[in-house]
């Protein structure tokens, strides 16, 4: 998707129109929330996208524990639709995006991380700019990435691959290093031996480099890891 966003009519999926039933897309105000940590004016900015089910405010706590907070401006956009994961708790879950309308919602979770990245540069200072994706946050965090074309000290996927639709080198035009960042635990369920390989082998024929992180762990942040690509990332 380009900066020129498409007619938001043309964006229903073409599956909606059958049966005599027409559904049209009916652009709307919305009411978005982000959480965010470290201070306004912080020489360093990350914005962080959650995994499905997950809520913004929680997953940004663990940028709270690492070393150099004070350094550091976060901002965790929330996706925009939520889900009761617990209807005895009221436990709510968000995520970016369903098979059948992803058009529509990529349309307008880009236009989202739009405002967002306007907001991080203007409240971090010179220093590094870092985008990580975890889970099918990586998912968006990769497709918006490329169709920005804004470059980062890296674009992470925590948890994730390349999504099949986004040129892998595309995407690592969008690091300042040039290389696809990728961080996985070692018993991430959703990250097999098998699936690795795959994309490592699809990186390797496109002839893009891959910067890997791997911990003890499953599909999770993981804080000391988290920490150590701070560190790695800031100092550049």
């Amino acid at each position: 998707m380009s900066n020129a966003a498409a007619p938001y009519d043309a964006l229903v999926n073409a599956t909606q129109r059958d049966a005599g039933v027409q559904t049209d897309a009916v652009q709307v105000a919305r009411t978005a929330l982000v959480a965010h940590t470290g201070p306004v004016g912080a020489r360093h900015g990350w914005l962080v996208l959650h995994g499905i089910l997950q809520r913004a405010a929680e997953f940004v706590r663990p940028w709270t524990r690492i070393d150099g907070r004070d350094g550091r401006r976060v901002l965790a956009p929330e996706g925009l639709s939520r889900i009761i994961t617990d209807f005895e708790t009221d436990a709510t879950g968000a995520c970016w995006t369903t098979v059948p309308d992803r058009e529509i919602e990529m349309h307008d979770a880009f236009a989202w991380l739009d405002l967002c990245w306007q907001r991080l540069d203007a409240e971090a200072g010179d220093g590094a700019r870092v985008l990580v994706g975890f889970s099918q946050g990586s998912i968006v965090a990769a497709r918006w990435a490329v169709a920005r074309g804004h470059v980062w000290d890296a674009v992470v996927l925590w948890g994730g691959v390349v999504p099949s639709d986004v040129d892998p080198a595309a995407l690592a035009a969008c690091s300042r290093d040039g290389a696809v960042h990728i961080v996985v635990g070692s018993r991430d369920s959703l990250a097999d031996d098998e699936r690795r390989a795959k994309q490592q082998a699809r990186l390797a024929a496109a002839g893009v480099r891959l910067e890997l992180v791997t911990f003890e762990g499953g599909h999770r942040l993981d804080d000391a890891t988290l920490s150590a690509l701070a560190d790695t990332l800031e100092a550049r």
